[in-house]
């Protein structure tokens, strides 16, 4: 017989193996060769959102590029929010937007934080 609460330690013993593995990924820091290009910021009945995306100028092919970005709202902090955005070829451009959740923001600094390889 099980108890309650042995359907939920599973739950969190596989959530954490995820997490593990996703961490062990590696992840480098941006190459000078990409280019991140902020669009404008807009707020919605949600938050803020801001158009994202990054030039790859190298000669691969990223598999995954992380775009963090520091919102604020007259000169304050508001909040940080980040995307990914995956496979970009090179010479080519990715994009997306940044969402952050339950803020209004008039502007944002963004930064690639993290890329990994493409796979094979």
């Amino acid at each position: 017989m099980t108890t309650p609460a042995a359907p939920i330690r599973a739950t969190l013993a596989l959530g954490a193996a995820l997490f593990f593995t996703l961490a062990a990924l590696p992840a480098h820091a941006a190459d000078p060769a990409l280019k991140l290009h902020q669009g404008d910021i807009f707020t919605d009945p949600v938050g803020s959102v801001m158009g994202v995306s990054i030039t790859n100028g190298t000669n691969a092919t990223i598999g995954s590029a992380v775009v963090t970005c520091a919102f604020t709202a007259k000169g304050k902090a508001a909040g940080s929010a980040s995307t990914t955005i995956f496979n970009i070829v090179p010479g080519d451009k990715g994009q997306d937007q940044v969402h952050l959740m339950g803020a209004s923001a008039d502007a944002a600094t963004c930064t690639i934080t993290a890329t990994t390889p493409a796979g094979n």
